[in-house]
């Protein structure tokens, strides 16, 4: 994208992606461990489904701070407004998915906004309680809904530029 607030948010959603490769390498990884683990022999005792669930948990959290960052970034360039308080993660979120009239149009999707709020629920766990109590079945649910969150994202992230930069005709002037 050509300005400048565009630019450095492709950039942020690379990171984001990049953070996303690498949470499913190592869950390639560690899968790949527990399988020789299984196995027995020279790999006997070296999975650990602590640091497991503990690595993807964390990296799905910052696969979703990465996004939010974007979010963040938009409402206070944009929006000149950013929530605050006890809802905030979950106020921003919201308030990306309605048009502030005569500022912008909104930039999540229904889907994206349904993604973006079971994420933020499971980074809230990762954030305020211990691994120990992260579930094998919860992490991996988790990380397959920020695979999904992050093209989903990315879609609505590129029609909110392309409106934002008049590229693309607003969603209700379209011709059909």
């Amino acid at each position: 994208m050509a300005h400048p607030l565009f630019a450095r948010l492709d950039r942020q959603l690379e990171l984001v992606r990049a953070e996303l490769a690498n949470v499913r390498e190592a869950d390639r990884r560690f899968r790949a461990l527990r399988r020789l683990d299984a196995a027995g022999g020279t790999a006997k005792g070296l999975y650990h489904e602590w640091s497991h669930n503990a690595s993807l948990a964390d990296g799905v959290s910052a696969v979703y701070t990465g996004i939010e960052s974007v979010l963040e970034a938009i409402a206070k360039e944009l929006d000149e407004y950013v929530p605050r308080g006890d809802a905030s993660h979950a106020d921003l979120v919201d308030g990306m998915a309605v048009e502030v009239h005569g500022v912008r149009p909104a930039l999540l999707g229904a889907r994206t906004l349904e993604l973006m709020h079971e994420v933020r629920r499971f980074r809230h766990v990762v954030r305020h309680k211990y691994a120990l109590n992260l579930r094998r079945a919860d992490v991996a649910k988790n990380l397959r809904l920020a695979a999904t969150l992050v093209p989903a994202f990315a879609r609505d992230y590129r029609g909110f530029a392309k409106r934002m930069l008049g590229t693309e005709p607003s969603p209700r002037r379209r011709r059909r």
